[in-house]
């Protein structure tokens, strides 16, 4: 939180800094997804960029999981998420996709703004983190 002081220009939409740890083989695994909504009449577009410094594994068909509330502390299984997007990503430095609907950008009812984000294959959470401002 920088008190409304910071050198980094904003980009508009919102963005999620995902986290994680490879259960098999160690490694961190780390993801920046940026949401924007261009034209009204389109869906969002996710920008998914990864770590340089990390081996990025092979994702392919994931879901990502906008869930309720922003607590990284427990996980959520009792609540149905507020978003579940099937998602295929393919490359290893970059890509953007069109999701299959249009996300609130914004803070309370339907928005995205302050809860938290699951990047998941078919079998374990991948890598987690806050979706906020961009």
């Amino acid at each position: 939180m920088c008190h409304g002081h910071s050198s980094r220009k904003s980009e508009g939409g919102a963005i999620a800094i995902l986290r994680g740890e490879g259960r098999q083989s160690g490694s961190l695994f780390n993801a920046k997804i940026t949401l924007k909504n261009h034209d009204e009449a389109i869906p969002t577009q996710a920008i998914f960029s990864f770590e340089r410094t990390n081996r990025v594994p092979s994702l392919g068909a994931c879901t990502l999981i906008i869930h309720q509330d922003g607590n990284l502390n427990y996980e959520e299984t009792s609540r149905e998420p507020l978003h579940h997007i099937p998602v295929d990503v393919y490359g290893d430095q970059a890509c953007e996709i069109s999701l299959p609907s249009r996300l609130d950008l914004g803070v309370g009812g339907q928005g995205v703004i302050g809860r938290k984000m699951s990047l998941m294959n078919s079998r374990q959470v991948i890598a987690e983190g806050i979706i906020g401002w961009n």
